[in-house]
Parts: C-alpha cells; structure tokens; sequence
C-alpha cells in the first residue's frame, strides 16, 4: 500500500552530506570514536541516538558524518516507537537533497503520530518553523555538552516564556535548564533516560510543526510532486540495507562476536 504525502514546506535546518554509510571499514577519521562504538549494544538503542548527536556535532568530514547517519539509523530501526521520528529529523538535518529531507520529516509525522505533547502544549502553542529549529539545536547542543545555544534561549525573555510551556516536561524544570545554561565546562549532563526521551518527544513535535499525523498532509503542495511514502519501508529510509548494529574491528556487523 502507498500513501501519498505532501511535501512539509522549505527546509530550514541546517544541512551536511546525504547517505548512509556501508557495512564496510571506515577510516583514521573514525579512530577517535573507536571505544564508544565498539561498547554500544542494540539493548540500549537510546546510546545510539546519544552518540550520533555528538558524532554529528564534532563532524569535519564526510565519513564523520556516516557516522552520525548510521547511529542515527541503527536506534530508529532498534526503537521505532521511541526514537523513530527523532532519528528520521535528525537524517533530515544531515542532508543537502531537500526532497530528501522533506522525505525524512514525513516519515518523522507517521512515525510519531502517537507523540505525547506534554500539557497539551503543542496544541495552544504556535511555533514557528525557526524557533522551532533554534529549540532542538539547543537542546542537542545542551545533551552534548555545549550550552551557548540554551544560553541564548533562556535570556531571551519571549523565548524562556516559551519554554516555560513544557516546565513539567523537562528534566529539573526550566529553572533548571537556566541554570545548567552557565556551566562553563564542556561536559554532557546527567541526565535520565527517561528525561532525554521527554526533550526529543518535545524537538519531535516543535519539528513537524502543525502537522499531527501523516494524513493530515493527503495534499498537494503547489506544483511539487506529491512524497511517495511507503509506510512499509519506513525503516529503509531511517537505514539503508541490513541492521548491523555492533562495531568491531572497523565495521559495522550483526552479532557482538562479529
């Protein structure tokens, strides 16, 4: 079964190298991420998702940024339900191909129609797409150690009111995150599982904007040709090929024994 889905406006994040990487040896360029692949494990897809924010923030080269890709694939294929719609917008971040991306974030819609807005927020709240970027690229700077983002976010009176939305939803409360935002060192915070998966749920639905389920968007987008979906294969678009989710001796493989 095909559903067709329309285009979800211009892309405004930020955009890399489109591709997933092959099951195949990767470069010196990987060397530096060596230890933590080699210790990630499909039972805690969420380290995945977390790596491949750090991964693709530190990112100077093509290979890098696979890298990043394939974390990113590997926990939305390992955890569709709970990190399928943010592994699918964090892809589309990496992608110059803006039908691509566009592709990305209407899969990001169907994954994430059962999305949890905490408070009903979402739906009194309107956002525009650019805040909405400014929010996720603060936060994921914040869960990767860098707070200059969150920073501006919370001196800005507009925007701390709007962050203020999602107060009970986020790990220690805005307050919090105020004062998390003046540490001086680079270091990840401590944070739950459960309080990470509560800020991507809230990146999630900022991104898809208005839209709160794939067939919301059953529409034609001026004279663009309508997004062919499928949702049976949602998970190709998240990772090419084969789940090989554990790294050994340089390569991507099925079972931790290689």
């Amino acid at each position: 079964m095909r559903n067709h889905v329309m285009t979800l406006g211009a892309s405004v994040l930020v955009s890399f190298a489109f591709g997933l990487i092959a099951a195949a040896p990767m470069g010196s360029e990987a060397k530096d991420w060596t230890s933590r692949l080699s210790v990630l494990d499909p039972a805690r897809p969420l380290e995945y998702f977390e790596l491949g924010e750090e991964v693709a923030d530190a990112a100077a080269t093509d290979e890098q940024r696979a890298i990043a890709r394939r974390l990113f694939g590997i926990a939305g294929r390992i955890d569709p339900e709970g990190l399928g719609a943010s592994a699918a917008l964090a892809l589309a971040t990496l992608t110059t191909d803006l039908r691509a991306a566009d592709r990305l974030r209407a899969a990001a819609a169907m994954l994430g129609d059962g999305i949890t807005r905490p408070g009903g927020a979402a739906d009194r709240t309107t956002v525009d797409p650019l805040t909405a970027l400014e929010i996720s690229e603060a936060f994921g700077g914040f869960r990767t150690g860098r707070t200059s983002k969150l920073r501006q976010l919370v001196d800005d009176p507009i925007r701390l009111r709007l962050l203020k939305t999602w107060d009970a939803s986020l790990p220690g409360g805005v307050k919090w995150l105020a004062e998390q935002s003046r540490r001086s060192s680079r270091s990840r915070p401590d944070l739950a599982e459960d309080e990470i998966l509560a800020m991507l749920r809230i990146e999630a639905g900022l991104l898809q904007g208005n839209q709160r389920t794939w067939s919301s968007m059953l529409d034609l987008d001026g004279d663009e040709p309508l997004l062919e979906i499928r949702v049976d294969r949602i998970d190709e678009m998240l990772l090419d090929g084969e789940l090989l989710p554990y790294w050994r001796d340089g390569r991507w493989v099925a079972t931790p024994r290689g």
